[in-house]
């Protein structure tokens, strides 16, 4: 849930962002901007995609119910008796 909250706030940072940018401008001023926009829609999505395939909470009742459960206990064999 965290990372869905950071997508938003990179997504809200990258609208306001936005307005302020200006796209004319030396090649080296583009550049720099179309790098801070490349890595801020990294951001975003790595964020994104964290939040959707992410690994899934377990309950805990089930996973310590199934820890709980007795395993047969195996007998040692000896070689010399």
């Amino acid at each position: 849930m965290k990372n869905l909250l950071y997508a938003i706030i990179a997504m809200c940072m990258l609208y306001v962002g936005l307005q302020q940018i200006t796209w004319t401008g030396s090649d080296m001023q583009v550049v720099f901007v179309m790098s801070w926009l490349c890595l801020a829609i990294f951001v975003i999505g790595g964020n994104f995609a964290h939040y959707l395939y992410g690994p899934k909470k377990r309950n805990h009742r089930t996973h310590a119910h199934t820890e709980m459960k007795k395993r047969p206990i195996k007998q040692k064999t000896y070689l010399r008796q």
